[in-house]
């Protein structure tokens, strides 16, 4: 059987010389709910939007180590395993997890050149699916086989573009090049020059719904997206 590991900001379990000891069941994921009460009625009213909670994934993990280097392997875990970053697991390729933040418990020796620590991901609570990752044509995104999705779009020429999804439109002063990033809910040139005063219109109003979208920018003008599809 293969073994199994991780995938942390490009780098792997395996690379680090660490074991998985135990495999994380993936949580179920909670929406929250507010329930209200109302006088006059029996029962209370529930509002259910579509907040939902963090998505937190723990693994055991251990590794061998000369007791001369504990403390060296120590620092070089906890500083690949630390800050935001893209998280993927082995036997679920196709897949990434959007990492918030990570916790690491306090690493223990049960053994003279035996070490164990449990890592905690505190992640979004949606799965990423890799192939979304990439910017491609419109014809190549329209459908978004899906949950609702906060695509990428790169627009590329010079002067007043209009951007169309699903009907709705934000306008954008391009000049030669821009993104506009419906998830960060920024606009932005290639050299990282913030942009947002380039553009008019409501960054929501180019989500990508599941199922088929209308996609289209004005002539002239070049578009790619970077759909990243995303799944509950």
């Amino acid at each position: 059987m293969a073994r199994y590991f991780f995938e942390y900001n490009n780098e792997t379990s395996v690379s680090h010389e660490i074991y998985v000891q135990s495999r994380q069941d993936v949580p179920g994921k909670e929406r929250k709910i507010t329930y209200t009460e109302v006088g006059g009625r029996d029962e209370t009213i529930s509002d259910r939007n579509t907040f939902y909670e963090n998505t937190e994934i723990s693994l055991e993990c251990a590794y061998r180590v000369d007791p001369a280097d504990w403390n060296r392997k120590r620092r070089m875990i906890g500083k690949w395993l630390s800050g935001a970053g893209e998280l993927t697991f082995s036997d679920d390729p196709e897949v990434y997890w959007r990492v918030k933040d990570v916790q690491i418990s306090k690493f223990e020796r049960p053994l003279r050149k035996h070490a164990t620590f449990t890592v905690k991901f505190i992640c979004s609570p949606f799965e990423y699916i890799v192939e979304g990752k990439e910017f491609r044509s419109p014809k190549d995104v329209y459908f978004n086989p899906y949950d609702l999705s906060h695509p990428e779009y790169k627009i590329a020429g010079e002067g007043i573009c209009t951007l169309t999804v699903n009907g709705k439109t934000m306008k954008a002063n391009i000049g030669q090049n821009l993104t506009i990033n419906t998830d960060l809910m920024l606009a932005y040139r290639e050299d990282g020059s913030i942009m947002n005063t380039s553009v008019t219109g409501d960054y929501e109003d180019l989500y990508l719904k599941p199922g088929e979208n209308s996609i289209s920018v004005s002539s002239g003008f070049s578009l790619t997206v970077k759909p990243n599809w995303r799944c509950i």
